[in-house]
């Protein structure tokens, strides 16, 4: 069995090690695929603030059901993980804002990931295991977290006027949001990136580029006003964004910015007179991953754009260096 793990130094390495046995109550899950996202790779280059050292990485994922040690789960089912183990007990998990439980675990940040052969979940972990049709090809079922993470973004903005949105950042994450704005059927949606070769490649349809390789943001929109702004990128609200806001709009706060980038103030006058909706959002619920995962099995949402970089765990580095020089949105381990 093999397991990536980022040691004490920060120093990612591919490990062997024994194969672990099924906890009582519990399953074995052999990992089929896993996901490569810009969050791994900063943690391999700056940390993260919910990270631990040392860590098996990995937080997007699915696997088949090898041993079972629970009526409730039979081996041989295939099922996406839900990156949390919440308690399901606290105001917060009975709210269902399973993000923000007070015990909260994160697979690949401060519980060892998916990056392994074989994941061992006990019984109180097995509320983060959702089984899937074994129709629904593995690789696409392992974009559940990220779409998840884009629906608990989105429905923050129950009342928004879907004329016209703003996405800033044209990575995975970013063409995620503007394949879920389509099914949700925003009238126009932007993307903007200064890096252009992200903008020829890997988005759904009828979506209006924007290249800010040579002019700013602001310039680039040439007073186009929008309705909502999600950034898909670190500082990518660092910029006066309320100036292009339509009355009424709605900004995510889905990504900060790098630590120790300086941060612009707000127009907290502009927040008021424009009667601007600003949320934060940082993760996904339960029920997202859920409608996520079902969203992907009825093909309510096409995200076949994607051209997967395709790597066994072994070379791994190979995969965050190909990722961090942004010659490919999503990179998938696919031997583990």
């Amino acid at each position: 069995m093999r397991k990536v793990l980022l040691n004490e130094n920060r120093k990612l390495e591919v490990v062997e090690t024994s194969p672990p046995a099924v906890p009582r109550g519990g399953v074995l899950v052999s990992m089929r695929v896993a996901a490569v996202c810009r969050t791994d790779l900063k943690m391999l280059e700056s940390g993260q603030i919910d990270l631990s050292l040392p860590r098996i990485l990995g937080h997007e994922g699915v696997g088949e059901i090898i041993e079972s040690d629970n009526p409730s789960f039979e081996a041989g089912a295939m099922v996406a993980i839900y990156p949390g183990i919440f308690c399901g007990e606290c105001e917060q998990c009975k709210m269902g804002v399973t993000a923000q439980c007070e015990k909260i675990r994160i697979y690949g940040f401060n519980e060892d990931g998916f990056f392994r052969s074989i994941i061992p979940f006990n019984e109180k972990q097995l509320s983060s295991l959702v089984p899937f049709p074994k129709g629904l090809d593995p690789e696409q079922a392992a974009l559940a977290e990220p779409l998840a993470c884009c629906l608990s973004a989105v429905s923050k903005f129950k009342y928004a006027n879907k004329k016209r949105a703003l996405i800033i950042g044209a990575g995975a994450v970013g063409s995620i949001f503007a394949a879920l704005l389509k099914t949700e059927d925003w009238g126009e949606i932007i993307i903007a990136d200064r890096n252009r070769q992200r903008l020829l490649n890997e988005l759904p349809r009828g979506v209006k580029t924007i290249d800010t390789s040579s002019s700013s943001l602001f310039e680039s929109l040439d007073n186009e006003k929008v309705d909502l702004i999600i950034p898909a990128c670190p500082g990518g609200l660092n910029w006066p964004f309320w100036e292009i806001m339509n009355q009424g709009g709605c900004v995510s706060f889905f990504s900060g910015n790098h630590k120790g980038d300086e941060v612009l103030p707000i127009d907290t006058n502009a927040v008021h007179y424009k009667e601007l909706t600003i949320a934060g959002s940082y993760g996904c619920n339960i029920g997202d991953f859920r409608s996520a995962l079902n969203m992907l099995a009825a093909e309510r949402i096409d995200l076949t754009f994607f051209r997967f970089y395709r790597i066994p765990v072994e070379e791994i580095l190979n995969g965050m260096e190909i990722l961090s020089r942004q010659k490919v949105k999503k990179v998938i381990i696919n031997k583990i």
